[in-house]
């Protein structure tokens, strides 16, 4: 798969990669092919990682490590924008909390 990603990429966008300011369809079929190449046999859902995400974001807020503990959740938040977000105002609030006491 990464090779026919990689001969689509190489089509479209010859040997450079676009600009990050590049915006368009081109941008567009970039981020789609990062999010391809990503692609584990194994990931979970956005529901799946809502579920476990206070957990993960506790374990953050700890020093623990998060990522190492759960990676499906890690990969999964590097994926997903809507999730990553989630995770920042989770990680956000904690932090204010704590701070706060």
């Amino acid at each position: 798969m990464t090779d026919f990603v990689e001969r689509i990429k190489s089509w479209l966008f010859g040997n450079q990669e676009p600009e990050p300011d590049q915006s368009g369809a081109k941008k567009m079929l970039q981020d789609l092919f990062t999010a391809v190449e990503g692609t584990r046999e194994i990931e979970y859902d956005c529901e799946e990682v809502y579920e476990m995400l206070d957990q993960y974001v506790e374990m953050v807020t700890r020093g623990e490590d998060a990522e190492a503990l759960m990676p499906l959740v890690k990969h999964h938040l590097e994926m997903c924008v809507a999730c990553r977000e989630e995770y920042q105002a989770l990680l956000r609030i904690l932090e204010e909390t704590a701070a706060g006491n």
